[in-house]
This record gives structure tokens, sequence and C-alpha cells, in this order.
């Protein structure tokens, strides 16, 4: 196999790409290469001053050195591939495409035409050509750290979350492939897998910050506020003098209402990085909550015109400006705030005192109402959610009747709340009510469509009630909003092939095994696909 020489990877990896060499009007290397090379013409002595012209950017020579060597040795993958190479260098990229084919065509079995063909495919936007070339490249090695990690980055990039997960889901846990599968996960909602992962990759790494910042959403997201401030004190007490890190424990501490933790680490970065609009944003929140106002204003007004765009720094200013009885500013910042999507309760009250201060008292009243409002709905909510985990921890002991009571308790006090409804349909399973339960799913999937769960469960009692047509449309719902849920495709596949939609079956369980390869019920139905009479006779 050969070995195209010391500028391949960073070409492949690290900027060579597209960085276009200047041309020379002669092309003049080291006395000794070209001496070698004018009394032995060979390949290989060609490839050493090519290289040397490429090392040294001036791709255009290199270009010139690999073709004449080509003229006379036209079979040479390697010729090939390190002219593409070159023409990459110089900026040629649509030119480098066919010299890199050709490289492939020679030596198939060499791993790196394949992943330069892939990112220059996925560079034009071509990209299932680019996929194809990753896919063979990891045929050639399966723990190609260059294929792996360009074809999930590829895939992240146009949102295939389910394809990354199908491509790392068995791949070595390195920081980066980590943080891909990671943010696929939770992208998909899999906070537990994806914490998992992270887990798994940080006893390998335990002071990555990258993999720190990834636990740490995943953290934030399951409410464990001091497990992330655990974390990121870790990183800090590691991580001496680390910016990234310090800041990223001041924001953690400030989310998480650390105040007295936050107020020197805050201190210190600002007189550090005084113009820094997140270091200003997190010393305006401090500076709020413990009532300095007039620091807490300039602060946040530095941010806000840093960043304009971050409601939490137009609510922060509005309600500080509210306290200080600056009325016009304090509601243009927090009808600012409601337009870049705030939804808390809390910015529609101080809302309402700024135009009470302007003495627009019925848009004052309108918004003290929905202030009102939201703070029931969240009361019940939180009610509710009481009421729920009483009855979760009764079904677990098989107190049935009792947990089906407190469910409806939770139904009753949160009716818009889809979620109640779903667990209540799960205890109605278990109690054998299944036309109730089926009453409960139809309604939580009513208030809530894209509830998963819920609507995989519904497609199994009407697929066992002979509803064959609405178990299919309800389990292609459940893919749609849970397209990594492994058995949800292989039910949704299994229906179908029931129909005789043979077709769309096997795309189904083509997306099962794709996701999970091992999954014993999608390998018997894709194997009874591929060879059952009447699903061979529906083939395209």
């Amino acid at each position: 196999m050969f070995q195209p020489g010391p500028c391949t990877r960073s070409i492949l990896l690290a900027g060579c790409l597209g960085l276009a060499g200047a041309a020379h009007a002669e092309c003049i290397g080291p006395l000794a290469l070209m001496s070698k090379l004018r009394a032995r013409p060979t390949s290989e002595n060609a490839v050493q001053l090519g290289n040397w012209f490429a090392s040294n950017k001036q791709f255009e020579c290199a270009v010139e050195t690999f073709r004449s060597a080509l003229k006379a040795d036209s079979e040479s993958a390697q010729l090939h591939y390190l002219e593409g190479l070159a023409l990459v260098g110089s900026g040629h990229t649509t030119e480098a495409v066919p010299a890199v084919q050709e490289a492939a065509r020679l030596q198939p079995d060499a791993i790196k035409p394949h992943l330069l063909l892939a990112t220059l495919y996925n560079q034009s936007g071509k990209y299932e050509e680019a996929d194809r070339q990753w896919k063979q490249a990891l045929t050639i090695d399966p723990k190609s750290m260059i294929a792996l990690e360009g074809q999930s980055s590829s895939l992240l990039a146009r949102n295939d979350y389910v394809g990354v997960i199908g491509v790392l889901q068995h791949a070595p846990r390195t920081e980066m492939l980590t943080l891909h599968l990671a943010e696929a996960l939770e992208t998909l909602n899999y906070l537990d897998e994806a914490n998992d992962v992270l887990l798994e990759a940080m006893k390998l790494s335990p002071n990555s910050l990258p993999l720190a910042n990834g636990e740490s959403a995943i953290l934030m997201k399951r409410r464990s506020y001091l497990e992330a401030v655990k974390l990121w004190s870790y990183m800090v007490d590691h991580h001496p003098g680390n910016r990234e890190a310090e800041l990223h424990y001041l924001s953690i501490l400030v989310m998480t209402q650390h105040y007295a933790l936050a107020r020197p680490l805050g201190i210190k970065l600002l007189a550090q990085m005084p113009h820094n609009w997140e270091v200003l944003y997190l010393n305006g929140v401090e500076d709020h909550e413990v009532g300095d106002f007039q620091s807490a204003k300039a602060h946040l007004e530095e941010a806000v015109a840093l960043v304009p765009d971050f409601y939490y720094s137009r609510y922060y200013l509005g309600a500080t400006l509210v306290t200080l009885r600056e009325w016009k500013e304090a509601r243009e910042n927090l009808e600012e705030a409601i337009a870049l999507g705030d939804t808390e309760p809390e910015v529609h009250y101080r809302l309402g005192m700024a135009l009470h201060g302007l003495g627009e008292n019925d848009l004052a009243d309108a918004q003290i109402k929905q202030y009102q409002d939201l703070k029931k709905t969240a009361a019940d909510t939180l009610e509710a959610n009481l009421r729920a985990t009483e009855a979760d921890g009764e079904l677990a002991e098989g107190k049935v009747q009792e947990a089906i009571a407190h469910y409806r308790e939770a139904c009753d006090t949160a009716p818009m709340d889809g979620s109640f409804k779903f667990k209540l349909a799960m205890a109605l399973n278990k109690s054998g009510d299944l036309e109730g339960e089926q009453t409960q799913l139809e309604e939580a999937v009513k208030l809530n469509p894209e509830m998963a769960g819920a609507q995989k469960q519904l497609g199994y009692l009407l697929a066992r009630s002979g509803d064959a047509d609405g178990a299919i449309k309800h389990f292609a719902l459940a893919v749609r909003n849970a397209p990594g849920w492994v058995d949800a495709w292989v039910n949704l596949a299994a229906e179908l092939a029931i129909q005789s939609h043979f077709s769309k079956a096997r795309e189904a369980v083509a997306m099962a095994l794709r996701l999970d390869p091992t999954n014993e019920q999608a390998r018997r139905l894709s194997d009874r696909l591929a060879h059952d009479p009447a699903a061979q006779q529906a083939q395209p």
C-alpha cells in the first residue's frame, strides 16, 4: 500500500484543503532531489520531489512533477492520488476529483483515496457520493478515525441523527466521536443513553473539557444541578487558570443560583475579559440578584449591545430597569424578550409593572392576567406531578388500583397535559382495561401528537384489534417523533408486511437494522421479507 507523504493528513484534516499555493514561473526544489530525478526519472524520485513542493505549499509545481511522472507510469495509483492531493492544495478541487477517482480505481483497497474523495464530495454538496466513499473507507478499515469523524460530522451537519447513531453506536469512545454520538442521542431526547455514552468516554478522559461540557448539558436537562456544579468544580480544579473552564463553571453556578460561589469568580473573569458579552451577562444577573441594580444595568446594557438577540439578557435588563423605575426602557426590553422566545411567567409580571408605570393600565392588567394564568398552570402541573410520582411508586409496588386513582387525579388537575393520560393508560393496561387504555391513549396523542410512546402503544392496540390502517398510522407517527426507536420501526415494518406493503416494510426494517444491526426481531423480519415468495413478487 502506498504512503503518500507527510502532507497527506494535514491536507485532509488540518486546513490544507482549499488553500491555494502561489504559482511559480519556475519550479526549483532542492538541488539533490532535482538532480536525482534527472539522473533517474523514476516514480519514486518524482514522489520525493513532488512531496517536497507540496510540503512547501508550492502545489502547482507538485502537480507538474506528478503529471510528468504519470506520462511514464500512468498506472501508478500513488501518483494519481498525489496529483489530486496537490490539485486540492492549489485550489483546483473539481479538477482533483478525476485524479483521485483513478487512484481509487487502480488500488481499491487503499483507504486514503476514498477518504479524500469523501471530503471533496461532501464539500461540493454531493452527500450520497460522500457517504459511499466514507462507507468504502470503513469497509477497508472499520476503525478509521478519519472516516468515522468525517461521516458523522457530515451526517450531523444534515441533521441525520439516526444516521449518526447507526455509524457510531459501536465506535470507539474517542472525544470527538463521543460528542457526535451524544449530540445525536440528546437531540432525539435519549438523555439516559447520551449520558451513558459521555460517562463511558469520561472514564477514559476524565479531564476533557468538551466531554464535561456535553455531560453538564445532560445534567442540566435532567435537573441534576448539584452534579453539574460538582463536575465543573472538578474541571476548574484540574485546569487552573483555564478561562473556558472558569466561564462554564460561572454559568452553571448562576443558572443553579449558587450566587455566593459565583460572585468572586464573576468579578475575576470580568477583570480579565471586561468586554465578553457572556461574562457581562452573568455578572449582570449576579448584580441583580444581590440587589446591586446600577451595576446590573451597566453590565446588562453592554451585554445586550454586544449580543442583542439573547432573551435572558433582555429579561434581566428589563427587570432591573423596572426596579429602577425606568419604565419605557424596561418595557422595550421585556417586550423584546417575549418576542425572542421568553415563555416564563415572570416576564409578563415585570412587563405589567412597566406598563402600569407608564400609565397603560389596561395593557398592564392583561399582562398580569397572563402571568397569573401561567403561574396557575405551573402550579397545577406541579401538583399533578406529585400525584403522578406517588402513582409511579404504587405501580412499581404492584398497587395498580391505587396508582390508577392517583393518575386520574393528576389528569383532572392538569387536563391539558397528555403525559399524565399516557401514564394512566399504562396503568389501565396492567389492570386489563384495554378499552380504557385506548381511550386515554387517544386523548394523549390528541393533546400531544409528538408523544412517541403513546403513538406506539396505540398502534399496538389497533393492530391487535385488526385496525391495520390505524396501526400503521400510529406506528409511523411514533418513528417520526422518535426516529431512533428500533422497536417502533420493527412494529411498523411488521404491520406493513402484514398489509403486503412490502417495499415500505423493507425500508422500515432496514432503518431498524441501521440503528441496531444486532436486533434479532429486525433480522428475522428482514430475512422473511427477503425470502417470502409474496414479498419477492412485490420487488420493484
